[in-house]
């Protein structure tokens, strides 16, 4: 009986092990474990097989061991259906881990994602302890040594050579083994560079300062940048969209239902450093926003067509393959297939050209289709016909293009083109007029995407209107629309842009009128995917509240509290790299940096509410420019008046109205004036006249500029008098009848 039991005490062990190898073999394997990885060839085919093999078997985890080739290229396609499996390969090579997660996961809550970090905080009738925080996962990102943040100047010439002597600014983070790069300019990048790692830091007695050593293969001049910076993230989530979609790279939900102070999203930095560390650096910042306009796009040229399959394969080399995305024209650059004879006029929405104006309408169902207004107009000797309609249309203009040598102004990270970049529209509309003249119009998107007038000019003084014609230069180009970069796209960033002759390098693109003709696409034609023409600039923060009942306490859409012992410069600054209207001309369109610095358009108890003292001004206009700075209104009389305080002389003046005091008084004036030139007197009262005098002299407390005022008397007694004499010091008066005693007069005068 006890020989019975034990042997049924091993089988139930020994199925539950083989249960246990079971469960583990479905469900975490080694790559080694399907066939030869000794070479990447055979890894490859091995993974294959592998990931086959754990689809079949209802998903699983695949390693990929320290040991296998580092050449051998791992993507994780495992899984096209989200009903299906999936596979989540781990790799080890490369002394890392590196997690390739199966595409589309599995659902969680409405989700589909492949990797889930799950907490259940639930102790019931057990508290946690004393204020804890206690979070799902934590990340401590321990910043001890190994990176720099330095951007200063030699402060003399180095000569090459071993152990070369380097001044610096400062030798403030500069260590022994920091490895620096040195230019060849004065603060720029330009080249000779040298790459170094810091040998030693010494001190120079006769100089007072200390330098550090370091092998030069070349000289640098005075004022060269030295630096180096890095980057080193607690966490760092890069998205690429290259397909249509509305993502979010870190969305956060939070359903607040129960009672406590909640904080969506925190950010907070403890300082006791400098925080600021020298060139280039942007201080302490706990929220950051920016937004970069990208002109640098794909660019290669064809090197094969396959239309049975709608492809396009390009030329291997710098494409920029990263910044390919479907839904943007490939636009063929062979400019033999330019259409270019002729000039163009473009009358923008709502002007009007030859008495007919060309306004936006909102229509279409529902009233949501943005038709923008405006003309596209060409001139009788532009080649066009109804084959146009599908290709692409730009203005070839330098004020209406991206050039290299653009003379506009620009900064930070967006940077000039490497090459000319225009804006095209895909044409969805031509006509003929009887004088000869051609209409096109172009597909713009505004809430809808539907034909338009015209396209949004860099330069409004290119527009045409009536009395002022505009003719521009333009380039019709054959393109397609891209729908499948999944065999083209390349992560090229790391490589400057290049792609390998081994990568598919395969686009497909949409069949148009062209294809089988001359415009067609052919092997050699340079080839460019064209940057969005018509951009909605991203807004770097956006507010929006959604709350129902009234607050119990006073809030604000944005609350600053200054809590610190000493004074923050600026509670908001607003700047750009134009300060001068003298700078309008420079920039591309010929416009201010901002249209409005503060647009209030929400019905409001108080429009701007000062509640505190303010020391200086409650409102300050510094017209640095040497220019009024005018506050003006709309009227129905003439448009505006306004407001303005001349920079030199500090007088007010108001134009295009009157001033209505509403039967209040005027109070402290020195003088009046209705010319451009001050009064600087104003009234005498109970000016006395001496018994029996016939004439009297009135100097002015201050001289006038001259003689060109007008005087009103009024004596105490009845006579007759005039105003013998007028100077810039004062005026003469005469009576008929001798003054009595106790006599007086006053006067007035009006320049």
């Amino acid at each position: 009986m006890r020989a019975r039991c034990l042997m049924s005490l091993l089988a139930l062990l020994f199925l539950f092990s083989a249960l246990s190898m079971s469960v583990a073999a479905t469900s975490v394997r080694s790559l080694g474990e399907f066939g030869d990885i000794s070479t990447p060839a055979a890894a490859a085919a091995t993974l294959e097989t592998a990931v086959q093999q754990l689809m079949e078997a209802g998903g699983g985890i695949l390693e990929i061991p320290a040991e296998a080739p580092k050449e051998l290229k791992v993507e994780n396609l495992s899984q096209t259906d989200r009903n299906g499996h999936g596979v989540t390969i781990v790799d080890y090579r490369k002394g890392m881990v590196t997690y390739h997660l199966a595409p589309l996961g599995q659902e969680q809550g409405g989700v589909w994602a492949p990797f889930r970090l799950e907490r259940y905080l639930n102790m019931g009738q057990q508290s946690l302890p004393h204020c804890g925080v206690h979070s799902n996962e934590g990340i401590h990102n321990y910043m001890i040594s190994g990176a720099s943040s330095y951007m200063l100047t030699l402060t003399e010439p180095a000569k090459k050579g071993k152990d070369a002597r380097l001044y610096v600014d400062t030798i403030r983070g500069i260590w022994v083994g920091a490895y620096l790069n040195i230019t060849g300019s004065e603060v720029g990048y330009a080249e000779p560079f040298d790459r170094v790692v810091v040998k030693s830091i010494g001190w120079d007695p006769e100089k007072r300062k200390n330098y550090f050593t370091a092998d030069l293969e070349y000289d640098h001049p005075q004022y060269a940048l030295v630096y180096n910076k890095h980057v080193v993230n607690g966490q760092q989530i890069e998205g690429w969209s290259n397909c249509d979609n509305q993502s979010m790279e870190f969305q956060v939900t939070r359903h607040h239902y129960a009672v406590g102070d909640s904080f969506v999203i925190s950010g907070m930095m403890k300082y006791t450093g400098n925080v600021f560390s020298g060139f280039g650096d942007e201080g302490g910042v706990v929220i950051n926003a920016e937004t970069v306009g990208e002109v640098d796009g794909f660019h290669s040229r064809v090197e094969a067509v396959d239309w049975s399959t709608d492809t396009i394969t390009y030329e291997a080399g710098v494409t920029n393959a990263h910044t390919l995305s479907n839904s943007r024209p490939l636009i063929n650059y062979n400019r033999d297939k330019w259409i270019t004879q002729g000039t163009v006029l473009v009358v923008p929405p709502g002007r009007t050209y030859q008495g007919k104006s060309y306004p936006s309408i909102i229509g279409g169902p529902h009233n949501v289709y943005n038709y923008q207004g405006g003309l596209i107009l060409g001139s009788a000797d532009c080649p066009w016909d109804e084959s146009v309609i599908g290709r692409y249309f730009a203005l070839t203009d330098d004020s209406e293009i991206l050039t290299p040598n653009d003379p506009s102004p620009v900064g930070g990270y967006a940077s000039a083109p490497n090459r000319p970049v225009y804006r095209w529209y895909e044409i969805n509309g031509f006509e003929r007029n009887p004088d000869g003249t051609k209409v096109i119009k172009i597909l713009r998107v505004r809430w809808s995407a539907v034909a338009a007038g015209a396209p949004t000019l860099f330069d409004d003084d290119n527009y045409t209107w009536d009395g002022h014609e505009r003719p521009l230069h333009y380039a019709i180009a054959p393109g397609a629309w891209v729908y499948d970069i999944s065999q083209g796209w390349v992560n090229a960033i790391s490589t400057g842009g290049w792609v390998g002759a081994n990568e598919p390098r395969k686009i497909k693109v949409t069949p148009n009128g062209d294809r089988g003709s001359r415009f067609d696409f052919e092997v050699g034609d340079p080839i460019e995917q064209a940057i969005g023409s018509d951009p909605w600039h991203p807004r770097p923060i956006r507010i929006r509240q959604f709350d129902q009942i009234p607050t119990t306490m006073d809030n604000s859409t944005i609350e600053m509290e200054q809590l610190g012992r000493v004074q923050i410069p600026h509670a908001i600054t607003i700047s750009s790299m134009a300060t001068s209207r003298n700078q309008i001309p420079q920039r591309k369109d010929k416009k201010p940096p901002y249209g409005t610095l503060l647009n209030l358009q929400s019905l409001a108890r108080e429009g701007i509410r000062f509640g505190a003292d303010v020391t200086d001004a409650a409102i300050f206009f510094a017209q640095p420019n040497d220019r009024a700075q005018p506050i003006r209104w709309r009227n129905d009389v003439n448009g505006s008046s306004q407001l303005t305080v001349d920079p030199h002389s500090g007088t007010f003046e108001f134009v295009n109205g009157d001033l209505n005091l509403n039967s209040r008084g005027l109070q402290g004036l020195r003088g009046l004036s209705g010319s451009e030139k001050p009064a600087m007197n104003l009234r005498g009262i109970n000016v006395p006249v001496p018994e029996g005098a016939q004439e009297l002299t009135v100097d002015f407390p201050t001289p006038e500029s001259d003689a060109a005022y007008a005087v009103n008397i009024t004596p105490t007694w009845l006579t007759a008098f005039c105003v013998a004499k007028k100077t810039e010091k004062g005026f003469t008066v005469q009576f008929a009848t001798p003054a009595p005693a106790g006599a007086s007069l006053d006067w007035v005068i009006v320049r």
